[in-house]
């Protein structure tokens, strides 16, 4: 059964110092926020470690936990008014203390993380259309220089095999061009000469990549 809580949180990257301001407590590696609500009569109690995230709906009054919030049957008034006060908690959580990862593949999502937890870099999307809404771009924070692009489309358009499975793709610049027709490929939309771009599918590892964008990132700098 999908929990509430995991619907809220999905694709959303906590920020540790957005939530001791938002009121989280640290406890060693965990953080975690309390807060009653309906007159006090219920307690919501959110855990974040290792940027996993549980919670828990406690009855003030018996110190049980409220299970009926997590269970789609139960929709009568009282367990809805619970609900939309635990949802409404939780909507500011998101708001004051996380970053949406938008991209449609996990290991996007985590790379995105990467970038912002060792640059402080969030991807904007320049590209409004309803075609380019997942495409997003990294830059430096001084100069406004791109270093990466992860973009949604075909693999095909890469791989240049007719390959019609949707994958993210990110587009880096690279002076190895480390292309090995599995993972790296010539750049889609940039020039073959300079970029590469890299298929999000989980065939590379996490740290292969981060190792092409740290090039990117110091091949794209004030000097680059």
């Amino acid at each position: 059964m999908t929990r509430l809580i995991d619907d809220v949180f999905k694709n959303q990257k906590f920020i540790p110092t957005q939530m001791t301001e938002f009121g989280f407590q640290k406890t060693g590696d965990s953080y975690t926020y309390e807060e009653n609500f309906l007159d006090d009569s219920f307690r919501a109690v959110v855990t974040v470690k290792n940027g996993k995230v549980d919670g828990q709906v406690i009855d003030c009054s018996t110190g049980d936990e409220y299970y009926q919030i997590d269970v789609p049957a139960m929709q009568g008034k009282f367990v809805s008014s619970v609900r939309a006060g635990y949802l409404d908690i939780l909507g500011q959580i998101v708001d004051h203390c996380c970053l949406t990862m938008p991209f449609a593949s996990p290991q996007a999502n985590r790379i995105a993380g990467r970038i912002y937890d060792q640059y402080h870099v969030a991807p904007d999307f320049p590209w409004k259309s309803r075609n380019n809404k997942d495409n997003g771009v990294f830059r430096h924070l001084d100069s406004g220089k791109w270093f990466g692009l992860i973009m949604n489309g075909r693999r095909g358009l890469v791989t240049k095999d007719g390959d019609e499975q949707n994958v993210d793709i990110i587009n880096l610049k690279s002076n190895t061009l480390p292309v090995d027709g599995q993972s790296v490929f010539p750049a889609y939309h940039m020039n073959h000469k300079y970029w590469v771009s890299v298929v999000l599918d989980d065939q590379l590892g996490d740290d292969d990549v981060m190792r092409l964008i740290d090039e990117s990132f110091r091949l794209t700098g004030k000097q680059g």
